[in-house]
């Protein structure tokens, strides 16, 4: 009995915390504290407990952190305040007094201020209101939902150059009402985004059905509704997924998929390939545009020359439901749709830096001087001679160059003939 009772442990309660203002809370002033509220005394040492406030960036902002009734409520207030119409995520970390640890995040939105929009040169102000379901391909099997940002919304707003708003709100067909973000790097644009893990609560909270976008300004408000299909699309899924490993760069390369469900001719289809850094290296026309993949597709090419050897890329295939309408007279566009996208990877074969060529061989045959070339087949190869190994390089004459060696290329140099203290030199590329 004395052995058991020595392996049990009294069961600790992990701390709790609330915050105001609440989780998904607008209309936030920029200058008001966040105040969390836990459940136990927490260790105050700012290097075990804190609270980090972002805003459109990677650099935290500044706030005042003031710790209160017996440490169990931390009250943060920006310092400068925050932006108007500021999208302000905040994460926290900490641990209690007997080390028990938490960690818990949120967002919310700050009220509007004056001023915004006419710094792009947007032609038409565009409403863009969108669902999106994203899952992960990894293997030649059917793609699986992604664990941390399976569900997506978005909304969006784009001012004509020629306007200013002071403020953009969205109300939803449940009757709620958020405000969009100003970005302030563009002030012209406008966004709203939200996420969940739970699609219940999700299409709760972003419901198929009428949006209604309202814009308000000094000189007049305008309002303009856009519509959130039902139809999800199916999930994209890469059929020649083992292929898309090693894809030869020197070569187009046809990526397929499985048909788009139901897909039609106004439905449309995107596809991207980005590097390790998130640079765009392909990427399908714009949706509505009279290039875009249609869904209908299931191939698109890759032109030889876009990736590199020896490299890995992240790919997407987007699969979009929607409706793009144009207000000639309100100088609009409005675009609703449901989308499924899929994350991937694709690789290259061969090396990423092609081996340096190798000169062997060397003999005289009837006069002339030859030798052969270890290299790499298919890579191009460039020759030079001079008669002065201290001439600097970019003065060496070019002997020949080609772009189709084999993996060994035999020369014969003719200026051997009437010159016999010649220095050669091979590289890769012209």
């Amino acid at each position: 009995m004395l052995a058991l009772l020595a392996g049990l442990q009294q069961a600790v309660a992990q701390p709790t915390v609330s915050v105001v203002p609440a989780n998904l809370a607008t209309g936030v002033s920029p200058g008001a504290p966040v105040v969390f509220t836990f459940s136990t005394a927490m260790n105050t040492d700012p290097d075990v407990t804190s609270a980090q406030f972002y805003s459109g960036g990677a650099t935290p902002a500044p706030v005042v952190s003031v710790w209160s009734a017996g440490n169990t409520v931390l009250t943060c207030t920006p310092s400068p305040a925050f932006g108007n119409n500021a999208f302000i995520v905040w994460s926290l970390s900490g641990e209690d007094t007997e080390a028990n640890s938490l960690d818990d995040s949120g967002f919310f939105t700050t009220s509007s201020g004056s001023g915004g929009g006419g710094a792009g040169t947007n032609a038409v102000t565009t409403f863009v209101l969108g669902r999106l379901w994203e899952y992960n391909q990894t293997n030649t099997a059917a793609p699986a939902l992604d664990p941390d940002f399976p569900y997506l919304f978005s909304a969006s707003t784009s001012l004509a150059s020629n306007r200013t708003a002071t403020a953009i709100t969205l109300t939803f067909p449940n009757a709620a009402v958020s405000n969009l973000t100003q970005n302030f790097v563009e002030p012209e644009d406008y966004n709203l985004l939200g996420y969940n893990t739970n699609l219940t609560i999700f299409n709760a909270t972003y419901p198929a059905g009428n949006y209604t976008f309202t814009v308000t300004s000094n000189a007049a408000t305008q309002s303009v509704m856009v519509n959130l299909p039902v139809t999800q699309p199916n999930s994209p899924h890469v059929s020649n997924y083992a292929a898309a490993q090693t894809i030869n760069p020197t070569q187009p390369f046809t990526l397929t998929w499985d048909a788009f469900s139901g897909g039609t001719s106004a439905d449309y289809i995107s596809v991207g390939v980005d590097d390790q850094v998130s640079d765009t290296i392909f990427k399908t026309a714009d949706l509505g545009s009279p290039n875009a993949l249609k869904g209908t597709a299931t191939s698109v090419v890759i032109p030889a020359g876009t990736l590199q050897a020896g490299s890995n890329y992240n790919a997407t295939i987007g699969f979009f439901h929607g409706v793009i309408t144009t207000n000639s007279a309100g100088k609009y566009i409005a675009e609703g749709y449901v989308a499924t996208m899929t994350q991937f990877t694709i690789s290259t074969s061969g090396s990423a830096v092609p081996a340096a060529p190798v000169l062997t061989n060397g003999a005289w045959n009837a006069g002339t001087f030859g030798f052969d070339i270890l290299t790499s087949s298919g890579q191009t190869l460039t020759i030079v001679y001079n008669t002065n190994l201290t001439k600097a390089l970019a003065s060496w004459p070019i002997l020949l160059t080609t772009n189709s060696p084999g993996s060994t290329v035999h020369i014969t140099d003719p200026h051997s003939k009437t010159n016999k203290s010649l220095f050669y030199r091979a590289r890769n590329g012209s």
